[in-house]
């Protein structure tokens, strides 16, 4: 079920699973995981994507190999001109999983955590160059944090 509400979300994910989140991009897609008590995100992956199917197949496998009860998607919030195409490709690839495996998916604003990533990366000590690699999966832990401190906050 795709969730536009918080509130619905909180209400149906297993309460003794970990959440997975996308951080979503034409040629990769940044995962991270939540604990099993939904207060801290970790980075988890980045997968380089082939095709819809495929790309689909693999986060149902690692959904349930990471034993997740329910998934947060990032989705741009803040549109610049042109990224209603994006905002429409990532609804459409949502959907997409919850028709085929039944997930249960809340979308959270992701607005700037690629840069916040980046940030934190470099201040980390890494090189941009070697940030830019790693920023995907910091990116999703970042969306995913944004959720479970708005859920811990209800």
């Amino acid at each position: 079920m795709l969730c536009a509400q918080l509130k619905e979300f909180v209400e149906l994910i297993p309460k003794d699973k970990c959440m997975m989140s996308l951080d979503l991009g034409e040629k990769k897609i940044g995962i991270a995981f939540s604990d099993r008590t939904n207060l801290i995100a970790t980075p988890h992956s980045i997968y380089y994507r082939q095709n819809i199917r495929k790309d689909i197949d693999f986060l149902n496998r690692l959904f349930k190999e990471g034993d997740a009860g329910s998934m947060v998607v990032g989705l741009p919030i803040e549109l610049k001109v042109g990224d209603n195409l994006w905002h429409k490709t990532i609804l459409n690839f949502t959907n997409k999983i919850v028709k085929k495996h039944n997930m249960i998916v809340y979308l959270q604003d992701e607005s700037l955590s690629t840069m916040e990533a980046t940030a934190a990366l470099i201040a980390a000590g890494l090189s941009y160059q070697k940030s830019k690699k790693l920023n995907d999966k910091v990116s999703a832990s970042i969306i995913l944090q944004r959720t479970l401190d708005t859920i811990n906050k209800l």
